[in-house]
Formats: structure tokens, sequence, C-alpha cells
């Protein structure tokens, strides 16, 4: 599904990516775990064409993407939706309008079957009756719901998850999170860069530990949690959990 082959990114004042290969196939959650500024979310936004790479190359179903290419991006793109940490909403479109844009105007689909597959989704995450209102009325945990019902309406092949509940109250953290085990449930392939390690042992088929721009450890949940190889994620994990 998702390839990554000894992809490297400079920042003007930080190596963000340092010779990091991954594969994400098809059905799996892989959960990415690890300190502030290890490169984490520098990957999604790789992989989802935001940020370009300076050497190694990035595949979507057998598709290297051109980075100078806007148009195949775009393309690429369509495959997967992206969550952001801060939502990402359009604050003057209500919420069905926020949610049926891109499958208009992007896939070409009805307003008619785009409006039934998002009333569909938004009973799903119980915003049903929030389809009039606008981004600003809701709760942090309403509209990063409403943030994954959108990609979702896309029909996405795979979902990026970018630290979902990080910017969320902790008591609106849960009901986010209860979509997602939702969306593990059903198969979803999704790849979730995380800080709520309990989730990522109940939902990850697999665990990334990265550190300094490098993957560090790729294991099972449990190997990760119960038996961290390295001494760098076993100083993580000892703060962290």
């Amino acid at each position: 599904m998702i390839k990554i082959e000894n992809i490297s990114k400079r920042f003007p004042d930080i190596v963000a990516l340092d010779d990091v290969s991954l594969e994400i196939t098809k059905n799996e959650v892989v959960c990415i775990i690890g300190p502030s500024g290890s490169g984490k979310s520098t990957i999604l936004r790789c992989i989802n064409g935001l940020e370009t790479i300076d050497s190694g190359r990035i595949s979507v179903d057998d598709e290297v993407l051109d980075f100078k290419d806007e148009d195949q991006l775009n393309k690429v793109r369509t495959k997967m939706g992206f969550v952001f940490q801060h939502f990402n909403l359009f604050p003057h479109l209500t919420v069905m309008e926020n949610i049926t844009l891109g499958p208009i105007e992007v896939l070409g689909k009805s307003v008619e079957e785009a409006t039934l597959q998002g009333e569909e989704l938004l009973a799903r995450v119980g915003l049903l009756d929030k389809k009039d209102a606008y981004p600003n009325q809701l709760s942090g945990g309403q509209k990063q719901r409403l943030a994954i019902v959108r990609a979702l309406n896309m029909d996405p092949q795979a979902l990026l998850f970018d630290e979902p509940t990080s910017a969320l109250d902790p008591e609106m953290v849960k009901e986010v999170l209860d979509v997602m085990r939702e969306l593990a449930q059903k198969h979803l392939t999704m790849c979730i860069v995380t800080h709520e390690m309990n989730f990522a042992k109940e939902v990850a088929s697999r665990v990334i530990f990265m550190d300094q721009g490098k993957i560090i450890e790729d294991d099972s949940p449990k190997r990760i949690f119960n038996d961290p190889k390295s001494p760098r994620l076993q100083d993580f994990l000892a703060k962290v959990l």
C-alpha cells in the first residue's frame, strides 16, 4: 500500500528524517511513537506530499510520488485521508458542507450521493444532529470527529492521523479514540502518530519508535512495550508509561 525507501528530509537547522524505510500494507494499523522532534509528523507529511523529500522515494499502490507534479500528487492524495492535529476545518462552511465539498469537487460525486454518505458517517460518530452547525459551534472532540468523517467521506484507501488528540482537552480524547478504535476494528489501513500509548497497545498491528529522524524499533505492540531492545526506547517508555 505505502512504501517508503531510504528517504531523508532536512530543514535548515535539523535533519528531520535520516535514511528512513518503512512499508505499510493493506489493513494494517501502524502507530508511530517517539519524542517531540523525532520526525514522526514529517513522515506523514511526506507520504501525503505536503513536504518534499531530499532523497529516497515514496510509493502508494506502486505509484512513485513525483513531488514536482502537483496533478499526480493531488491524484495520490485522494487515496489517503489526512486528519490533522488542529482539525483544519473550513470555518465558513457548515458541518455538512465541510464533509461534502471534497467528494463533490474532487471525486465528482453528486450532491445527493455525497450528502447521503456524509449523513451515514455523521450518524456513526454521533454528529448527525450537528450537520447544519458551523465548526465554531462544536467542541474540540466534535471538531476532530468531524475531521475524521471529512476524510472518510473521500472513500480513502488509507487514513493518516497526525497526533489527532494532542490538541484536545483530556475529557474529549476518549470520544475521538473510540471512533478510531471502530475504524481499526473495520480493518481500515491507518498510520497514526500518537502520544496515546495505551491506545497504541490496543489497536496497532505494529508500533514504530522514532528518535532523531530514525526508526529505532519496529515491532508488535507486545514486543515494543513489554520487551524494548534499545536503551533509547527503554528510557522513553520509562518516562511516558
